[in-house]
């Protein structure tokens, strides 16, 4: 029973799949009936929303690099507190 079922699952979706290919290549161009004051504007949208992820990709970028920064300061730290001797031959 479960091993019909798995292959009645896989051939829906399998058809969805295919489905969905067809209703791509049958579907219209969004851009073909657009005028040029359209297309403008959705171009300007669409990179006014590129800009935006990308300014919030730095933040988080530049937070995860300050994390880091205040890690290593605490391993240090932490190095320093422990009060083991150095081990001869080393700085």
């Amino acid at each position: 029973m479960g091993t019909a079922f798995a292959y009645a699952f896989g051939i829906l979706v399998l058809l969805g799949v295919i489905w969905a290919l067809i209703r791509a290549v049958i579907a219209k161009d969004r851009y073909a009936e657009m005028t040029e004051e359209e297309f403008e504007a959705e171009a300007k949208k669409a990179s006014a929303v590129g800009a935006g992820l990308q300014q919030f990709q730095r933040i988080v970028e530049g937070r995860r690099v300050e994390y880091m920064l205040q890690q290593d300061k605490h391993v240090e730290a932490d190095e320093a507190d422990s009060g083991d001797k150095p081990k001869p031959g080393s700085k």
